[in-house]
């Protein structure tokens, strides 16, 4: 799989420098409710299908499968897609709890997003058993 993360190391980190906080992990090998993937969703470039250096071997390409996404995209993207129901599996594993703090500090803003991630990981009040 291809590498992923602000610095590749395969992890959604929280880091300095990440304007974009990519802490929300999505698996782009999976297939949405639309049949639409992130990329076709939020109008961006098709980087979703492309092979990038593999995480195992950096002179190998692999597909983007597991890829961090920025807090703010994924708000977007399930706006775009017409909810949590109708958008590609989310990694929760993999999910930065930091992603979950910024949701709820602006729920009014990220509700949705908050909620989406509440929904697909299984997460309670104070649980974040499932993200790291």
């Amino acid at each position: 799989m291809a590498k992923t993360g602000f610095d590749r190391s395969g992890q959604c980190v929280d880091q300095e420098g990440d304007t974009g906080s990519h802490h929300i992990c999505i698996d782009l090998s999976s297939t949405s409710s639309n049949g639409k993937d992130f990329c076709e969703v939020t109008g961006q470039d098709n980087w979703c299908a492309k092979d990038m250096p593999c995480h195992e071997d950096t002179n190998k390409q692999c597909p983007v499968e597991r890829w961090c996404v920025c807090q703010w995209a994924f708000a977007g993207y399930l706006a775009l897609a017409d909810g949590c129901n109708a958008i590609q599996e989310i990694e929760c594993k993999a999910v930065n709890i930091k992603a979950v703090e910024a949701y709820e500090k602006d729920k009014e803003k990220y509700g949705d997003a908050l909620s989406c991630l509440k929904e697909r990981c299984k997460l309670k009040k104070g649980d974040a058993g499932m993200v790291v």
